[in-house]
C-alpha cells in the first residue's frame, strides 16, 4: 500500500490507539485539540473522529493563557493501509499571532516509534503537494511554519522544502524558543 494522507477514520483508530501508547505527542492541531487518552477515545470512539473531522472554528489556549483562534483547518492522518504513522494539520486562516507568530499554517507529527525513518520527509512531500492546492484556492501563496530551535531534522526538512527564516521567538506564548519560517508556494 502506498503511504497517504487520508481524513481521520475509524479503520485506522486501532492504530492511533496505539500509536498514543507510544507517546501523546501525534496530533499536531494546536491547544489540545483532541488529545484524550486511548481509554476516553475508546468509550466514544465515534465521536472522537466526528471531532478531529470537525472543521470549525475553535479557540487555542497558550500556556501563558492568551487565546486564539483557528478559523478554518483540516486533520489528515499519515497512513500506510491502516496503519496510523503520523498527522498533518492544515491551519488555512486564524489569528494571525497564531499562525505567524507560532504554530504555522501546517504540523506535522510523526509516531513516536517511527521517528527518524523517513516518515517525515515523506509527509512533508504530502503535506505541500496538499497545501500548495487548498492554500492557492484560498488565495494563499506563502506559508509559516515552525519548529523549536533544538530540532535539527525539523529545521532541515523546512529548511529543504523552501523555508526561510523569518524570525527567531525567545519565547512563543509561554512554549519555549520558536523559530518561525515562511515558505513561497509553487
Amino acid at each position: 500500500m502506498p503511504i497517504e494522507l487520508v481524513k481521520p477514520s475509524a479503520k485506522v483508530l486501532p492504530s492511533y490507539l496505539e500509536a498514543l501508547a507510544e507517546g501523546n505527542f501525534c496530533n499536531m492541531a494546536l491547544g489540545a485539540f483532541a488529545d484524550e487518552s486511548p481509554e476516553d477515545i475508546s468509550k466514544n470512539p465515534d465521536d472522537y473522529i466526528r471531532r478531529v473531522n470537525d472543521t470549525s472554528p475553535r479557540l487555542v489556549q497558550m500556556p501563558d493563557g492568551s487565546e486564539y483562534s483557528v478559523t478554518d483547518h483540516e486533520l489528515y492522518w499519515l497512513v500506510d493501509d491502516n496503519r496510523y504513522l503520523g498527522s498533518v494539520s492544515l491551519r488555512y486562516s486564524g489569528d494571525r499571532e497564531l499562525i505567524e507568530e507560532f504554530g504555522g499554517h501546517v504540523g506535522i507529527a510523526i509516531r513516536p516509534g517511527l521517528l527518524n525513518r523517513g516518515y517525515g520527509v515523506r509527509a512533508s512531500m504530502l503535506a505541500l503537494q496538499l497545501a500548495t492546492t487548498h492554500f492557492k484556492a484560498r488565495g494563499i501563496h506563502s506559508i509559516y511554519v515552525s519548529c523549536n530551535p533544538n530540532n535539527s531534522p525539523s529545521k532541515r526538512l523546512i529548511e529543504h522544502n523552501g523555508g526561510k527564516l523569518a524570525k527567531e521567538k525567545s519565547d512563543a506564548f509561554g512554549t519555549g524558543p520558536s523559530l518561525i519560517y515562511k515558505i513561497d508556494l509553487k
